[in-house]
């Protein structure tokens, strides 16, 4: 006696069916219409390393963005990177301020002026954010002139020319 383990091979209409499903207004659409659209979930389910998508896919997928699970090792040390130089960035500042100098951004001049703590803190989640998104959404273009991972290796940049020139001052004030 033969056994069918699998109807669908026999008729795929079966399997059609199966693949749709209803939202709760009883609209049916398939799986497939769903899965190509970012969604904050994924970006999230990213930064908990149990991911799947590790690079774009389809040449449709460069056109918008594609937010990713996995994330290549230098992007890491790129972002523990820029996060040491950050507190690194808050020291030299206070450092250059006792030895008279001035801080020029208002925002943070500001937070000094109210407490350094509180400067520390913001001046450190601000950056934190601001690279936890940029990562989410590395492969998007900003203004369609430059990705996010592009971003943050420039950010990177940035953070190490400042450091250089906070270094510089400090010698010249010694």
């Amino acid at each position: 006696m033969l056994e069918v383990k699998n109807s669908a091979k026999l008729n795929p209409e079966v399997e059609i069916e199966s693949k749709q499903e209803s939202d709760a207004e009883g609209k049916r659409y398939s799986g497939e219409e769903d899965r190509r659209k970012a969604h904050i979930r994924a970006g999230l389910h990213s930064l908990t390393g149990k991911g799947r998508r590790k690079s774009i896919r389809r040449d449709g997928d460069t056109l918008n963005g594609l937010v990713v699970d996995h994330h290549e090792p230098k992007l890491f040390f790129i972002t523990v990177a820029i996060l040491l130089l950050c507190i690194a960035d808050a020291f030299f500042t206070l450092t250059i301020l006792n030895m008279g100098g001035e801080e020029v951004n208002p925002v943070m001049k500001a937070l000094l002026d109210t407490d350094v703590l509180l400067f520390f803190v913001i001046k450190f989640f601000l950056t934190a954010v601001f690279l936890v998104v940029t990562i989410v959404y590395k492969h998007f273009k900003i203004l369609n002139l430059v990705s996010g991972y592009h971003l943050i290796v420039g950010i990177f940049s940035v953070y190490i020319t400042l450091i250089f020139y906070e270094l510089y001052l400090i010698y010249l004030a010694i």
